[in-house]
């Protein structure tokens, strides 16, 4: 008889915690019910600190040791409560009591409500997930597309525009391309702030006033805050407002989007030839095709993608509004973050691994110019521009449009070119001469890379 009730990654409900748990294991002490326990409870013991202290002039101190114990009976106190802060603010007072210190337990929460707890505990678990989760993801990312990137640099190949043969760049300075993407997004998204409210149930410190009308209450809570790391809200109605939180997941799409294009882009060179899978021998392809090499891991960070970006984009349409003073949808919303940011994850990992396991074929991406040699027709037009043939677009395109011209051809048309000997001569050497800026971009991409991702 199967047990359904079993926590045997076997039968769980998604993939995160099923098959692929244990490549993120480093999320749970961010997004598990154990460490959202942990964290509020935190807080709650910090807030109480700081009030007896401000009020009696008195300090305070025990050890916040945290037990699956300790979560298990919170989580039975909930099942009478119906209320997930209320039952860790009891398991508080019965461990103040048992710890004799039950003269404190009147200052418990006093004057604040539970989602002044929550947001601070959230918008410091997710700027620890950013620091000892999200960046390190980057950091590793960049490392790969930076080796790539350097390796590649000079690797001359056919650039396509609208699916068609268009003119000639390199392997590495393509990579550059989303190298350089990921420093500007990174920027902004190591430089959000969070904000966090605690100044009471709807946010207008009322219940302070109870308390005593004494002291700067909203210096108090401010500085309380900020002890976090956290900026202050004092638009907050019940709970703090979600525009910083917002803010974050858009940066983190953004973020996704620009990896979304490097892996479509990566399968793209796999179809033609550019880019070859490594096999390992052990592995397979296909259950019935032996021969299959197949490019899984870009695939996989691309499904991943697209399904995190689809919940980030309802969590930031969705959390900020919220009825009046607040309904409870943001509750059920924001239990869920841990979906996108766990597929993210997943995807980085992959992108990682699916950059390891390819390699270049140069041999390729030479053989696919010399049958383009049209892609130099810019060139030859701007060429001619500057030394004076002025209908040179018009007299080119009649002679290629549509066309390829393999290497032949394109020598046959630039005996053709009104342009006399010595031009020609000229326009032969800078035809092949290197061309140093795709080099120089790619230097550009590794430097800036180094310095964004610490590297």
């Amino acid at each position: 008889m199967i047990s359904w009730e079993t926590s045997d990654p076997l039968f769980a409900l998604t993939h995160l915690d099923g098959r692929n748990s244990r490549k993120l294991t480093l999320l749970r002490p961010y997004f598990s019910e154990f460490a959202w326990m942990k964290n509020r409870l935190s807080v709650m013991v910090d807030y109480l600190a700081a009030l007896y202290e401000l009020i009696e002039d008195k300090h305070i101190s025990f050890t916040q040791d945290f037990s699956v114990a300790d979560a298990r009976t919170i989580t039975s106190l909930e099942r009478k409560t119906n209320h997930d802060l209320k039952a860790i603010e009891q398991f508080l007072v019965l461990r103040l009591q048992k710890k004799k210190l039950g003269f404190v337990v009147p200052y418990v929460n006093l004057g604040i409500g539970s989602e002044d707890i929550n947001s601070i505990a959230l918008g410091r678990l997710i700027g620890e997930c950013r620091e000892t989760v999200l960046l390190p993801c980057f950091q590793n990312i960049a490392s790969a597309l930076i080796a790539l990137a350097e390796a590649e640099k000079d690797t001359t190949m056919v650039a396509r525009t609208h699916a068609q043969v268009a003119n000639v760049t390199t392997f590495g300075k393509e990579i550059a391309n989303s190298l350089l993407r990921l420093c500007d997004e990174l920027e902004l998204f190591t430089s959000l702030k969070f904000s966090a409210k605690c100044t009471g149930e709807v946010g207008s410190l009322h219940g302070f006033l109870a308390i005593g009308k004494d002291k700067d209450w909203l210096q108090f809570t401010d500085n309380f805050i900020r002890g976090y790391g956290l900026v202050p809200s004092h638009a907050a109605t019940q709970i703090a407002p979600y525009d910083s939180l917002v803010r974050f997941f858009q940066s983190l799409e953004r973020i996704n989007t620009i990896l979304l294009d490097f892996v479509k882009n990566m399968w793209l060179y796999v179809l033609v030839g550019y880019v070859r899978i490594t096999k390992v021998d052990a592995e397979v392809g296909s259950a019935g095709m032996p021969h299959k090499v197949n490019p899984i891991y870009f695939e996989g960070a691309e499904g991943g993608l697209a399904m995190a970006n689809g919940m980030l984009e309802t969590l930031s349409r969705t959390l900020p509004v919220n009825r009046l003073q607040r309904d409870f949808s943001d509750s059920t919303a924001r239990r869920s973050m841990s979906m996108p940011i766990g597929l993210s994850v997943l995807s980085y990992q992959s992108i990682v691994e699916g950059i390891k396991r390819l390699s270049v074929d140069r041999e390729v991406i030479a053989s696919g110019l010399h049958p383009h040699q049209e892609v130099y027709l810019e060139s030859v037009k701007i060429f001619c521009l500057r030394h004076g043939v002025s209908d040179i677009y018009d007299w080119l395109k009649d002679k290629t449009r549509g066309k390829t011209l393999n290497k032949e051809e394109f020598h046959h048309l630039l005996a053709e070119l009104p342009l006399d000997v010595k031009r020609k001569d000229e326009l032969q050497v800078m035809l092949h001469s290197v061309n140093p800026y795709p080099a120089k971009i790619v230097s550009e991409a590794v430097r800036r890379a180094k310095r964004i991702f610490k590297l």
